[in-house]
């Protein structure tokens, strides 16, 4: 199997962790309020998160002779607090679904490394997501 569909999906979820990021850091500096501030303070620490997972995701790509293509989603986040979790969690569920295709790319391709990597980064997710719906109540 070619690397060319694995560096693809790689730089696609690459892209989606930096525009997490991007949106957590706008969502965690917009949040008001002491009822929402544990919130921010999480929003706050996922960005650390994200960053991390698309640093992983641009040295794989540049690991599998591929090159990282930085094309971010920049739409504004929603201004609602409860808006914010509810798109996030959403969002949050997608990359756990697109980790998991991942995974079974790198394990067809037997990089078995990195099948636990993007299994591990699915779990991650899908803790974010959890964590998410626990603040929503």
């Amino acid at each position: 199997m070619s690397n060319k569909k694995l560096i693809e999906g790689l730089n696609h979820a690459m892209n989606r962790e930096v525009s997490t990021f991007l949106r957590y850091l706008l969502q965690a500096a917009g949040i008001k309020g002491a009822q929402w501030d544990a919130v921010r303070k999480m929003y706050q620490s996922e960005v650390v998160d994200e960053v991390g997972h698309a640093q992983y995701l641009a040295d794989k790509i540049v690991m599998l002779g591929g090159t990282p293509k930085l094309n971010p989603d920049l739409t504004p986040p929603p201004g609602e607090v409860r808006a914010m979790l509810e798109h996030d969690i959403a969002e949050e569920e997608a990359d756990v679904e697109g980790y998991r295709k991942l995974a079974d790319l790198a394990d067809a391709a037997g990089l078995i490394d990195l099948k636990m990597k993007m299994e591990e980064q699915a779990a991650d997710e899908a803790g974010h997501a959890e964590e998410m719906k626990r603040m929503l109540g």
